[in-house]
C-alpha cells in the first residue's frame, strides 16, 4: 500500500472513531508500528491531525472570535441560514444563539410572521428591531466579548425558566464520536443548557467544521436534531452523524 493510501485511510478512521492508535492501525494496514508512527507524524506536521502519545486525535479547530469576523460577508452562511427558515412556523418561540449564521437567520426572518425570538447576543436583537411581529427577549448576564454573547449564572437561570420550540446554533466543531464542541468553556455551558430546553436543535455550519473538535464539548452528536451543511461535505462523516439520529440537510 502506498504512503498516500495509508494516510488517507488513517484520516478516514480518525473521522469515524474520534481517536486512532498506532498499534491498531499497524494491524489493520498490515505494516509496522514504526511506519504508522511516521505517517502520523507527517500528518501532524501538515496540520491534518493532532499527534498524541500512542496515536492521534482530530485537529482542534481554532475559529477566529466572532468580533474579528463581523466585517466580512459569507454567502455560504447566508445560504445555510435561508435553508433554516423551512423549519420555522408562525407562533414559535426560537432561540437564536450567538454567531454569524444566526445573525443571518435573524435578518432573513419574514417580517410578517409572528414569532418570539430569544437570544443572548445584542447584535441579533438589534437586527430584529424592525420586525414588528417578532417579540424579542434579550437574555442578560456578563457580556463575553469574544463570542459577543451574555454568559454566566444569570443567563443560565433565565434559559432554564424557558422552553424553545427550536434552537438554532452555528457550528464551531462537530465530530460523530467526540460530539458538538465550542472554543470557550463559558459559551459551551450556556449552549448545553439551551439545547436541554429546546424541542429541536438545528446546527448550521460548513464542511470544514465536520470531523473536528474544539476545546469544550457541548453535547454528544446524538443530542442534535438537524445539521444544515454543504452538499460537498464528507459522506462518511455525514453517514456517521445520520446513524446517531441527526437529520442532514445539504445546501
Amino acid at each position: 500500500m502506498l504512503q498516500a493510501e495509508r494516510q488517507t485511510l488513517i484520516l478516514e478512521q480518525l473521522k469515524l472513531k474520534g481517536r486512532v492508535y498506532a498499534a491498531d492501525l499497524a494491524a489493520q494496514l498490515g505494516v509496522s508500528e514504526d511506519t504508522v508512527r511516521r505517517d502520523l507524524n507527517r500528518l501532524g506536521e501538515t496540520k491534518l491531525l493532532r499527534r498524541v502519545h500512542g496515536g492521534a486525535l482530530p485537529l482542534q479547530l481554532d475559529v477566529p472570535d466572532y468580533a474579528d469576523r463581523l466585517e466580512s460577508r459569507n454567502p455560504g452562511k447566508q445560504k445555510r441560514a435561508e435553508a433554516a427558515l423551512a423549519f420555522i412556523e408562525p407562533g414559535m418561540t426560537l432561540l437564536l444563539d450567538s454567531g454569524e449564521t444566526c445573525r443571518y437567520l435573524a435578518m432573513a426572518l419574514p417580517r410578517d410572521m409572528p414569532l418570539t425570538v430569544v437570544t443572548t447576543c445584542p447584535l441579533i436583537a438589534c437586527e430584529l428591531v424592525h420586525h414588528d411581529r417578532v417579540e424579542v427577549i434579550l437574555l442578560g448576564g456578563r457580556f463575553f466579548k469574544p463570542a459577543l454573547r451574555c454568559v454566566g449564572s444569570g443567563a443560565a437561570e433565565m434559559i432554564r425558566r424557558m422552553h424553545f420550540d427550536l434552537c438554532f446554533m452555528g457550528l464551531c466543531a462537530l465530530h460523530p464520536q467526540r460530539g458538538f464542541s465550542a472554543k470557550y468553556y463559558e459559551e459551551a455551558e450556556i449552549m448545553r443548557i439551551t439545547i436541554e430546553q429546546a424541542d429541536k436543535t438545528v446546527i448550521m455550519g460548513d464542511r470544514d467544521h465536520l470531523g473536528t473538535v474544539s476545546h469544550h464539548q457541548v453535547v454528544p452528536a446524538r443530542d442534535l436534531d438537524v445539521l444544515i451543511t454543504d452538499s460537498g461535505a464528507d459522506a462518511s462523516v455525514l453517514e456517521a452523524l445520520a446513524e446517531q439520529g441527526v437529520e442532514i440537510v445539504p445546501v
